[in-house]
């Protein structure tokens, strides 16, 4: 039976409804539900057609899930927010991370005046975007709030509390096109300088000169980020190895992941000696506060080029120095230089000292090849150039330039079986005709080479793929067909093969 009925007697209260509803599988239900109105003939309407959805959804002619997201899609947002925080933090976010993305989610509902997640459309989500990008937001920072509003909005779909996601549609703008930040590296001979002050001055921030000493060498070695040298204890220096290393937990690094970061021999020492006296869960280094980590590097820095100042020979030295910006936190080109950018600085070196990309990737862990090439790709310096010389030197053909008698000397040819022989005719050679090789895997063959054959004609002849050791193909190779990689059939000028 339903019936309509009140909770209070206050005017203007609403009617309440109560009807029973037939869930599958025959089971029933009593429902009670506000009519949201003091109006009994509206209420009465509300009550009949909740009665005729739940007849109609009894019978299997509603799509319960589509019913189900209904429902969830008219949720307060809020209820929805709770949800969407608890999933990052079972997925191991930090805090820091889904207070973000919260706030991010909450400043969208305030601008748009979404009341359910039923509101959303993308044109209210490209209208806030217009609005931070008219504000004079970065682009980076624009980009890091969409993220976090398509973050939550894939997840409602995924979730059933969404149809469709409608944010898909939106654009992020390009992080990197106007970011207001570029943080520079330091330079070698600025390290040594840092390193002076760093033994000038005992404490900055807090922090005692050997812990900053320590924690700069260990930043620039590993490219740690600072919640992750923040994060190290005794136990995760790994120093007695024949390769010492430093450990950090997945729940401290950006990708959540173990890292094994390795320092060298001279680093590893002065560590052993500072962590002795420590617990095994006693922090690595006492320092500053997260927000003072920038403040401490770049005092050290200005304590730097005060001594580097001092160091000058004459006046007109020292003139000519404080006009240049060297241990200045900004450089040339705008950069400034902060914390993070010591894990800048272990990249670039890397970069500069030639060392392979692929490798530069696995240190500074970063998630695609792509990021590290555009972040250090422009300091491998002359790579260009040397990788043509380099893959110039690939292409040579051995013997050509003695067969065209472009040189003197007798040039070695390597067969499989890297055996030699010289081209005839060349100087320094006998007159004995060459041979071809036969190319099989346990014998050798020799059959006497025409004379009118050279270096560059010269090729394999290939067993029946009948016989043992052999391949597929019958045909003795001059100038077409299956060649010796080291006797490649290119012809002198004016012959044609």
């Amino acid at each position: 039976m339903a019936s309509l009925y009140k909770r209070s007697t206050a005017k203007g209260s609403p009617w309440y409804c109560s009807y029973t509803e037939t869930l599958p599988g025959g089971r029933k239900r009593k429902v009670r539900v506000s009519t949201g109105t003091p109006d009994k003939a509206s209420a009465q309407q509300i009550l009949t057609k909740l009665q005729s959805d739940a007849a109609v959804r009894s019978h299997g002619l509603v799509d319960l899930l589509a019913d189900r997201i209904g429902k969830e899609s008219s949720k307060p947002i809020a209820e929805h927010l709770r949800a969407f925080k608890d999933k990052l933090t079972a997925s191991g976010r930090s805090e820091d991370h889904i207070d973000r993305t919260a706030n991010h989610v909450t400043e969208f509902v305030a601008f748009s005046g979404c009341v359910s997640v039923a509101d959303f459309t993308a044109d209210r989500g490209n209208r806030w975007a217009a609005s931070l990008i008219q504000g004079g937001m970065a682009g980076r920072t624009i980009h890091a709030r969409l993220t976090s509003l398509k973050a939550f909005s894939k997840w409602l779909v995924e979730h059933d509390k969404l149809i469709r996601d409608p944010f898909t549609s939106i654009r992020k703008p390009n992080p990197n096109a106007d970011r207001k930040r570029e943080r520079r590296m330091l330079l070698p001979d600025e390290w040594s300088w840092l390193m002076r002050a760093v033994h000038s001055i005992e404490d900055v921030k807090g922090c005692d000169s050997q812990n900053r000493q320590l924690l700069y060498r260990t930043a620039v070695q590993t490219g740690l980020r600072s919640n992750e040298l923040r994060s190290l204890r005794r136990g995760s220096f790994h120093l007695g190895d024949a390769s010492p290393y430093v450990k950090v937990e997945s729940r401290s690094t950006k990708n959540k992941q173990v890292a094994r970061q390795y320092v060298d021999e001279s680093l590893a020492d002065d560590l052993r000696k500072h962590l002795a006296a420590k617990t095994p869960k006693a922090p690595a280094f006492t320092l500053p506060s997260e927000y003072d980590m920038a403040d401490m590097l770049r005092a050290d820095l200005a304590t730097a080029r005060a001594l580097w100042l001092r160091d000058s020979k004459d006046a007109d030295e020292r003139a000519e120095r404080e006009e240049t910006l060297f241990l200045t936190p900004d450089n040339e080109a705008g950069e400034t230089l902060d914390f993070h950018a010591l894990r800048h600085t272990c990249g670039a070196w890397l970069a500069m000292r030639g060392v392979q990309p692929k490798i530069i990737q696995t240190v500074m862990r970063h998630c695609s090849i792509t990021l590290t090439l555009d972040t250090y790709g422009h300091l491998i310096a002359g790579a260009e150039a040397e990788a043509v010389v380099a893959n110039a030197d690939m292409t040579a053909i051995p013997g050509i330039l003695a067969a065209t008698g472009t040189n003197g000397a007798c040039v070695p040819f390597v067969s499989q079986q890297n055996a030699s022989r010289c081209v005839p005719g060349a100087k320094g050679c006998d007159d004995k005709p060459a041979t071809i090789r036969l190319a099989s895997d346990h014998n050798q063959q020799e059959t006497p080479q025409n004379t009118g054959l050279n270096a560059a004609s010269c090729g394999v002849v290939r067993r029946d793929a009948n016989t043992q050791g052999g391949t597929r193909t019958r045909k003795a190779v001059f100038g077409r067909g299956i060649l010796n990689p080291l006797c490649l059939p290119i012809p002198p000028p004016g012959q044609v093969p």
